[in-house]
């Protein structure tokens, strides 16, 4: 079955590689050719846009030179200043005559002041009317530049279409907007010109819209709202606002079933005009048809002798890997002395051998590990996650009273059976670390053997991924490290107590402080300073070897004190440290101290002296995080509490306060 997906694959894959880079040489030449057209189109669209631009563009610079020279004129600036003057409109008519013997287009030629108010109309065509009616587009207009208006349909003062050109009159050269010198002009010129924009083969034409609501020469339609347009596409492309970043860059569109290219007019600097070339999109796709239905034949003709070459293909490469696959097999089931035989006289014959070769390396492998594991005192085992196996060497099973074939693999537990309890989950917890960062381990754990002995032993462990970094197996060496261990314990311990008292040294009182401060979490923990009075007194009448008895004598006083609520030290001399962390005993500091005070003082009889000596102490109390945030103030505090005491009559207890340095007189007394 695992053959028949892999022969199957396999002609799948060869087929793909063969049709599919056909398939995409297809779509990529579908998509140029249809681009080709396109552009074609464009180029076409460009040409003519361009064309009929310069002549449009002409036609209306002449218009914009008209109103230009006006607005400079001494007649139109005195009628936009005062409104009157029949000199000034004498002249104004004699401008007028020869612009409309120029220019078949033009319809009127008005002044205005510069509130819109019309002060000289060449054709009295808005009668008694005081505002001009285009005026409102003139609003917010900047001084100086040249104003070409929208498209005026059917205006009803001039009974056709028509729009104007206007500029500024500035009367005094103040910079100052004194009135507008406007020529009002027929769209009957500019449709002429547009009628003759066809190309393409006369499928093409072009359009102009005067970016606000109307549109010349669409479809026909000498003059119509783009919003009567049946298509929602073509009307965005006629609003479009995108502005190209040059004259010579147009931009380019494909809506509404038609191709084509816009730009704006060039000359006024305030002008939402802009031409739209349009052309049929299906017309430009019918040039490519015949080409497509050829290369759509050549593609599947190559399709079906690619899906015959694959066929051939798979079987030279199926039927020695099912030779390899049914070996291999053979091998797994313990025919460890079966080998790769490969007829073939290419790559499978390298790989047969090398596997063969990889075979014969694995045999020797494998005996001699089974040979050092026999003469070598570490215990070998080995964790299998596929077979779900667990292989220990034999020195291993007589060492430890266990079963591998009865161990639990899958959550990770094996050597836990035999581990004390605490170590158990350790372990656990190590062989998941292990597992999970697929890295090393060493530990140490306390084990049982054989005959009911707990014994220190080191693992070493190491995590086997495949090629995907998952785990395959997991590598083990148990050594015997007892007696290395225990002496190891021995020094640890000894490094870490006083010899003479057998509490705490220093260092070691400092360092369970400080680790049990971190433990709390802000909880109360109280400090003892303790200072026995007049030590030296004792060594310097009974010798130090009473001294040390005292010393002796002072710690066992304080170990029944902490047994089970704290820890004890002695920092050098005469000088003892505890560490209370049971709540209760907290509350009952002082009681503590007096019970302590008194016990001493009850003293003991000296063997040595013939002498009973009663001891004396002083101590000081301070507690975290009240009197400091760290071990070492803390200390500090409670040793700052223990010399007020000695300052103040000795063989008392005081619980430190900040203002101990400016006191006097002993806080508690017996």
């Amino acid at each position: 079955m695992q053959s028949l997906k892999i022969k199957t694959t396999l002609r799948i894959l060869t087929t793909a590689f063969a049709v599919i880079p056909m398939l995409i040489v297809g779509i990529v030449g579908y998509f140029s050719m249809t681009g080709f057209a396109a552009n074609s189109v464009s180029q076409f669209a460009r040409a003519a846009g361009a064309a009929q631009q310069e002549i449009i563009n002409q036609y209306i610079n002449e218009c914009i030179s008209d109103v230009a020279y006006l607005s400079l004129s001494r007649p139109a600036g005195t009628l936009a200043q005062s409104g009157q003057g029949d000199d000034a409109k004498s002249m104004l008519s004699l401008i007028a005559e020869n612009i409309a013997d120029r220019n078949s287009g033009f319809k009127n030629l008005v002044i205005t002041d510069s509130s819109g108010n019309i002060v000289y109309e060449y054709e009295d065509i808005q009668g008694m009317k005081e505002s001009f009616f285009g005026f409102e587009e003139l609003e917010g207009y900047s001084e100086g530049s040249t104003k070409i208006s929208k498209i005026y349909m059917n205006n009803e003062d001039y009974e056709t279409s028509v729009f104007y050109v206007a500029k500024s009159i500035d009367a005094d050269g103040l910079n100052n907007i004194d009135g507008f010198a406007i020529e009002i002009i027929d769209l009957s010129k500019i449709s002429e010109i547009l009628s003759k924009s066809s190309y393409g083969e006369g499928k093409g034409y072009l359009s102009v819209t005067d970016g606000t609501g109307c549109v010349l020469n669409y479809e026909g339609t000498a003059v119509q709202k783009i919003d009567d347009i049946s298509d929602s596409g073509i009307i965005d492309v006629m609003k479009s606002t995108t502005k190209p970043t040059s004259a010579e860059n147009n931009v380019d569109y494909n809506a509404g079933g038609k191709l084509g290219c816009y730009n704006y007019f060039t000359g006024a600097s305030t002008s939402n005009w802009k031409w739209v070339s349009v052309y049929p999109a299906n017309m430009a796709m019918s040039q490519i048809t015949v080409p497509l239905a050829i290369s759509l034949g050549v593609m599947v003709a190559l399709a079906v002798i690619c899906a015959l070459l694959g066929i051939l293909i798979t079987k030279s490469i199926v039927n020695p890997m099912n030779e390899m696959v049914k070996v291999a097999r053979e091998i797994q089931e313990g025919d460890r002395d079966k080998r790769l035989d490969i007829k073939a006289h290419n790559e499978f014959k390298d790989i047969s051998e090398l596997f063969n070769n990889m075979l014969d390396d694995v045999s020797m492998s494998e005996e001699l590990h089974r040979t050092i594991s026999d003469i070598s005192d570490n215990m070998l085992f080995e964790w299998d996650f596929h077979k779900e196996t667990m292989y220990v060497s034999d020195n291993f099973k007589e060492k430890f009273d266990i079963d591998p074939s009865e161990a639990q693999l899958a959550n990770g537990k094996f050597l836990d059976k035999i581990m004390t309890e605490d170590y158990a989950e350790i372990y656990k917890r190590d062989i998941s670390t292990l597992l999970k960062n697929r890295t090393g381990h060493s530990g140490e754990y306390q084990m049982t053997t054989k005959n009911g002995s707990l014994l220190w032993f080191s693992i070493r462990a190491l995590c086997v991924t495949d090629r995907l970094g998952e785990p395959l197996r997991v590598i083990g060496v148990v050594t015997d490290i007892d007696s290395e261990k225990k002496l190891e314990l021995q020094l640890s311990e000894r490094a870490s107590y006083d010899f003479l008292s057998q509490l705490y040294n220093r260092s070691t009182f400092e360092r369970e402080l400080k680790s049990e401060i971190e433990r709390s979490a802000h909880s109360k923990v109280a400090v003892l300073f303790i200072d026995v009075d007049d030590f030296k007194f004792i060594n310097d009448r009974f010798g130090h070897s009473v001294g040390d008895e005292v010393i002796k004598y002072v710690a066992g006083c304080i170990k029944q004190r902490v047994k089970g609520s704290g820890f004890a030290g002695r920092f050098g001399g005469d000088e003892f440290v505890l560490c209370i962390t049971d709540p209760k005993q907290i509350e009952e500091i002082e009681s503590l101290s007096l019970d302590l005070i008194d016990e001493l003082y009850e003293g003991y009889h000296s063997e040595l002296a013939n002498v009973s000596i009663n001891v004396k102490a002083s101590i000081g109390i301070a507690f975290y995080p009240e009197h400091g945030d760290d071990s070492n103030k803390v200390v500090a505090a409670a040793d700052e509490a223990m010399y007020f005491v000695k300052k103040n009559g000795k063989a008392n207890y005081h619980i430190y306060q900040p203002e101990d340095s400016e006191m006097e007189d002993l806080q508690h007394t017996l």
